[in-house]
């Protein structure tokens, strides 16, 4: 039995509409062209698929049940056609990205931002751990990107500096040094301070500096982010020392933000592995992160 698409399509589309006329439109090709795809496949099925009633196609009983297995194939069909439309768009791919929660609120919303913007039928997928070893690990496995502060020599992987924020000094509105240009170690000496977690990479320089200037604090909060610093700090809790931009700090409710004067710096780096290639997802989005950097 050898039956064409051709044939089986034209079938389904004179049963739909009862008239080879409507259904030689449909697919573009003369009325006596259908008519001979629907005598091929009654030729090949071994039975009579229509009855003449007036001037309409009337399905047989075999046509019936035959257009059933029809229609179930061309949907299958069309269902291939989708889904090559949804891979040449990346629509069977997901893009999977780990970071440290210190980039979870900013940075990566807005990488993500900009390549759905040039990929709108993209997926992505971001998951937060604790801290830099976790990030590492999960690249290591299965995830296209990492993104965290610290860089290392590891030859595993592959690495781009992203963000290099200035390091902020963060204050309730109205304490005493609100209205200094430039933020001193030695101004903070006695004061409540908030700080990141112990795993952070910014937090060990960040005392290691401390303890260099033999700057007495007071430890008293750690949180993970930097939007919970802010929160704390617009609760009069203490003060703190952060990577971000003034800019964008000064926009929590609460806090005032002044450089800091240090040798603190606090930047962000992409990673990847080295040893396996990237799909062409992760590709676009490394490429589509590298003209961002550019134009910034």
């Amino acid at each position: 039995m050898n039956i064409t698409f051709r044939q089986v399509d034209a079938f389904r589309l004179v049963v739909s509409m009862g008239s080879v006329t409507e259904a030689a439109n449909v697919l573009g090709i003369s009325q006596p062209a259908v008519s001979r795809l629907i005598a091929e496949l009654e030729t090949e099925v071994g039975f009579q698929l229509f009855r003449r009633s007036g001037r309409t196609l009337v399905p047989t009983d075999e046509a019936r049940l035959l257009v059933t297995e029809v229609r179930q194939a061309v949907s299958g069909m069309e269902h291939i056609k989708d889904s090559a439309v949804a891979i040449a768009r990346f629509g069977h791919a997901r893009l999977k990205i780990v970071t440290t929660p210190s980039f979870s609120n900013k940075l990566l919303p807005d990488l993500l931002g900009l390549f759905c913007k040039a990929r709108p039928d993209s997926m992505a997928r971001m998951e937060i751990e604790a801290n830099d070893d976790s990030v590492e690990w999960m690249v290591s496995q299965n995830y296209d990107f990492g993104i965290t502060a610290s860089h290392n020599n590891n030859p595993s992987f592959e690495r781009l500096k992203i963000k290099d924020e200035e390091v902020c000094c963060l204050l309730p509105k109205g304490h005493r040094l609100s209205d200094r240009p430039l933020i001193y170690a030695r101004d903070l000496a006695g004061e409540s301070f908030i700080s990141y977690m112990p795993t952070s990479r910014f937090r060990y320089d960040t005392d290691q500096y401390f303890e260099a200037e033999k700057i007495e604090r007071r430890m008293q909060y750690e949180t993970r982010t930097t939007d919970a610093i802010c929160c704390l700090v617009a609760r009069n809790l203490g003060v703190s020392v952060v990577g971000s931009s003034a800019v964008h700090l000064n926009t929590m409710p609460g806090c005032v933000a002044i450089p800091f004067a240090g040798p603190i710096s606090y930047r962000a780096y992409l990673f990847w592995s080295s040893s396996t290639a990237l799909p062409a997802i992760a590709q676009d989005f490394l490429e589509i992160v590298k003209a961002s950097i550019t134009v910034d």
